[in-house]
């Protein structure tokens, strides 16, 4: 939190920087812009009664009280950034009789850290000791340290305090000296999260560790407990859990491309658990900025498809989840395949992390859900987003949940075989989002989804005026993925492949009703029973195999992401472990996880039409191709998902037991003429949409002039 004296401000010119012994690598040295911190002291009594005021504290019996007038912060001489060679770096501010102490850790500068005297000597430290890598109680499960010194980076913190009583803001900075950015992280950004260790460490405090909460837990244990299970400091959420960070990111180049002060969280369920944990990052007004108005992950088209994504209100650098020591990448590959769907993902990219200058391996940074992922993605304002996570209110009013219930109650207990009672379930859900939500969780056989009831999300709009251009903004509830880590194989070598996690979910047992809760699982069966459902729910599983998750798309995208996680993955195993990973070929290992992904995909794609003809009771499935006279003269959709004919036509297993919609869109200034069938009937041959009754294997050309 920032407060203002009543001092005069001081105008004197800064005093001119030397520096001596710099070679200057990949950063801007004649810059001189750094970090604003809002860490603060604050008395004990403050803090208590402000949960927004930062953690960031030393013990004292007097408040300091600083002053929001950035020119009286100190000023490095050096940008934070990579260096080539050792540097000696200038500390001055805008009084040369004003004090100014800086601290080499993280921790928070005040009278009692090094007093600035003489130039800061920046030198490449990575084989000093670690200290926070060094640190154990910080999973149950595990007391894994690395074995080597990791990689490190100066981290420098400095305060002022002018002769009037008057004490600056923190400036921060990040300086890697000789390190071999492009050699060992590639393009990928690197960012830098400086706090101050006890935020992180601290017995009672801490939120990184198992700490005073987990003590407090085992002592009222009666029973043994799995370590993922375990309830420690790193479990607590909300506000009060959430500590101040300095956020620095370097771009693809090694430049300081974004410095803010923002809130840190531990993210996640079980893999709160990790040795290495996930992290939200959140802007606030607190802390300098409402929003990070940044564009954290490249070409991150808004859902609305008017231009990037610009602001973000948070960010989550995510561990992997379920999937941290294996391949990292299936949460962020299946989001990326299926985002043409009708839900929401995630968008990611790869980075890597430091913490107060060590090495904290590499984490995906990730979009965020929240009521402003919806305003910055669809133009709707956030206080008109409800969200429901898991059944329970996330973004609105505790009270807005019931809207849901009644959403429930009327599919769940009413027959969905009667037209008129879909219809109404039809205008309370968008059925589109619904089905293809619940056919990707069936095609990567999720095994802690939204069918178990766990890890789903939905969201609408509470006021539907004002919005009429908003397809969005109709008031329907809507799907939006996430946490799809525990799918594809993940724990049976992606040998599971044939299992049919279908059926069971067709129907639901009523003995298992809860009536406190909102049950998926039950409110799809009862969906099912309506044809027109089945139906759509059938084709759109054949979609998912043929278009999304196609064995060569697969192949590709995947592909991409391995060769960049293949470089920074081995060594975050190195860096976190487990110990049975660690202790062997990292490399190795990663590769073989990310084979065992693909074995999934592969089996998968080639088993699932006769997975889904025992579960759906269908006929043999039939070979559909389809093709364009000119592909560029038009494009080619089937049941609204448009088709890839680069390699010149698409090929897909389709059932008789149900027509499929095939759609022809004529490009500027040229007309659709006709579509010409073999082996299958087509209701209209010179409609642009048209149904496909097939009687087995067919091939269909979409005629374009």
């Amino acid at each position: 939190m920032k407060r203002k004296l009543s001092a005069a401000i001081l105008s004197l010119l800064l005093c001119a920087g030397t520096l001596s012994g710099c070679a200057s690598g990949e950063a801007n040295t004649e810059s001189t812009e750094v970090s604003v911190s809002s860490d603060t002291k604050v008395s004990e009594a403050s803090a208590e009664a402000e949960a927004t005021i930062s953690d960031d504290t030393k013990s004292s019996d007097a408040e300091i009280v600083r002053s929001e007038d950035e020119a009286l912060m100190p000023v490095f001489s050096l940008e934070s950034g990579f260096y080539d060679a050792p540097c000696e770096m200038t500390i001055t501010c805008a009084d040369p009789d004003a004090k100014i102490y800086f601290t080499i850790d993280g921790s928070v500068p005040d009278e009692n850290s090094s007093l600035y005297k003489a130039p800061v000597n920046l030198m490449n430290k990575s084989s000093m000791d670690n200290v926070l890598s060094a640190k154990t109680g910080i999973s149950a499960g595990s007391s894994y340290v690395p074995n080597r010194t990791v990689d490190k980076a100066n981290i420098i913190r400095a305060v002022a305090y002018y002769p009037d009583g008057t004490v600056s803001e923190v400036t921060s900075g990040t300086y890697f000296i000789k390190t071999k950015r492009e050699e060992k992280y590639g393009d990928v950004p690197v960012i830098s999260l400086i706090t101050d260790p006890d935020n992180l460490f601290d017995y009672e405090k801490g939120i990184y560790v198992l700490g005073k909460t987990y003590d407090d837990w085992v002592a009222e244990q009666t029973e043994p407990f799995e370590s993922w299970q375990a309830v420690g400091n790193y479990s607590q959420r909300g506000r009060e859990w959430e500590r101040p960070v300095t956020v620095q990111l370097f771009d693809s180049d090694g430049k300081l491309a974004f410095t803010q002060d923002m809130g840190v969280r531990i993210m996640g369920a079980a893999s709160r658990s990790s040795t290495q944990k996930s992290l939200r990052l959140t802007a606030r007004k607190e802390y300098g900025s409402k929003t990070a108005d940044y564009e954290f992950i490249p070409d991150n088209t808004r859902s609305d498809g008017k231009g990037n994504v610009e602001h973000y209100k948070s960010i989550v650098l995510r561990d992997g989840g379920n999937d941290c020591d294996y391949a990292k990448i299936r949460d962020p590959l299946i989001q990326k395949l299926c985002a043409d769907r009708d839900f929401d993902t995630q968008s990611t990219t790869p980075c890597v992390v430091y913490i107060d200058g060590e090495y904290w391996g590499m984490y995906t940074i990730t979009e965020d859900y929240s009521d402003k992922y919806i305003e910055f993605n669809y133009g709707i304002d956030n206080k008109d987003v409800i969200m429901v996570k898991c059944g329970e209110i996330e973004e609105g009013e505790e009270d807005d949940i019931s809207l849901l219930e009644d959403v429930y109650n009327t599919i769940s207990d009413n027959d969905m075989t009667d037209p008129e009672k879909y219809a109404e379930a039809c205008s309370l859900i968008d059925m589109d989002s619904f089905i293809d939500y619940c056919a990707m969780n069936l095609y990567v056989y999720n095994e802690d989804g939204i069918f178990q009831d766990n890890n789903w999300r939905m969201w609408r709009v509470k006021n539907t005026d004002g919005y009429g251009d908003i397809p969005q903004a109709d008031g329907k509830w809507r799907m939006i993925v996430y946490d799809t880590d525990y799918s594809s194989g993940i724990y049976s070598g992606g040998g599971n492949f044939r299992y049919d996690n279908i059926s069971e979910f067709l129907t639901y047992d009523s003995k298992n009703d809860d009536a406190d809760e909102i049950v998926p699982a039950k409110m799809f069966a009862s969906l099912y029973k309506n044809p027109d459902f089945k139906r759509q729910l059938v084709n759109t599983l054949c979609d998912m195999r043929n278009i999304d998750f196609r064995s060569s798309r697969v192949i590709s995208v995947a592909g991409e992401m391995y060769e960049t996680y293949s470089k920074l993955v081995p060594d975050t195993f190195s860096r976190f472990g487990p110990d049975w990973v660690a202790w062997q070929d990292t490399k190795q290992y990663y590769e073989q996880k990310y084979v065992e992904l693909l074995t999934f995909f592969d089996g998968r794609y080639d088993s699932f039409p006769l997975l889904m003809k025992k579960a759906f009771g269908l006929s043999d499935p039939a070979s559909v191709e389809i093709s364009a006279s000119d592909a560029s003269m038009g494009d080619i959709y089937i049941n609204g998902t448009k088709l890839d004919l680069s390699d010149s036509s698409f090929k897909g297993n389709y059932f008789s037991d149900y027509t499929v919609t095939i759609t022809a869109v004529p490009s500027e200034g040229h007309v659709f003429s006709g579509w010409d069938a073999i082996g299958c009937g087509i209701s209209d041959v010179s409609a642009e949409n048209a149904e496909i009754t097939l009687s087995g294997d067919c091939s269909i050309t979409a005629l374009f002039e």
